[in-house]
């Protein structure tokens, strides 16, 4: 069985002058989101969504593929590009054939 497991986690603030732009989706404001390997260090255990979807595949014995965990504090909205980079991301993963698809959404 395999699972695909991706986040996009935003609260959306039309008042905030602050820009949700691809950085602001990323950990202490690396270039791009996380995934894969790196994603799945940084939520296995813990009481999250994604640690909660990482252990119920684990515990199936699927395989698992995380192509974007994509978390952004609030801020204002996401901007186009951002969007269109974390939404792609889980349609080309998806695309390329799954079982199941878990997504962290808010």
């Amino acid at each position: 069985m395999h699972i695909i497991i991706a986040q996009m986690s935003h609260e959306t603030n039309t008042y905030s002058p602050v820009p949700s732009d691809l950085t602001r989706f990323s950990p202490r404001g690396n270039r791009e989101p996380i995934a894969g390997d790196a994603a799945r260090e940084l939520f296995q255990g813990t009481a999250s969504c994604m640690g909660g979807f990482l252990s119920v595949a684990e515990a199936a014995g699927a395989q698992i593929t995380i192509p974007i965990a994509a978390g952004a504090p609030p801020s204002g909205s996401v901007d186009d590009q951002a969007y269109e980079y974390i939404a792609g991301k889980i349609v080309h993963a998806v695309a390329q054939g799954c079982d199941a698809l878990f997504l962290d959404l808010h």
